[in-house]
């Protein structure tokens, strides 16, 4: 039985890996809280900021936590992939592939 357009991109794809858009080498900016008081006090990532080949003083993007490794610091260069959407997302978004050493000319 054939199907409309709407019920063709209601259903879901066959897995298959995110469309890449874009590839990057980016500084990734942590942004933290504080919670609780003493010896329990434990921090939490909200989000990192992206800072491309714009340099600072452009308007960052935002990635989730959930997209990035884990790293010490607040501040790391990843490789970056910005992906189709899809996974949850309605807008094409950001995520980290790699660490990596600091271009040379950052």
């Amino acid at each position: 039985m054939p199907t409309s357009r709407a019920e063709q991109r209601a259903r879901p794809r066959a897995s298959r890996p995110p469309r890449v858009y874009y590839r990057t080498v980016a500084r990734l900016t942590r942004v933290a809280v504080d919670e609780g008081y003493g010896p329990g006090k434990t921090r939490r990532t909200l989000h990192f900021l992206l800072h491309t080949h714009l340099g600072l003083g452009s308007p960052p993007d935002f990635v989730d936590p959930e997209n990035v490794p884990d790293f010490e610091g607040d501040v790391a260069w990843f490789e970056m992939e910005k992906v189709e959407r899809g996974n949850g997302h309605t807008w094409p978004w950001w995520r980290a592939v790699r660490q990596t050493e600091a271009p040379a000319d950052a």
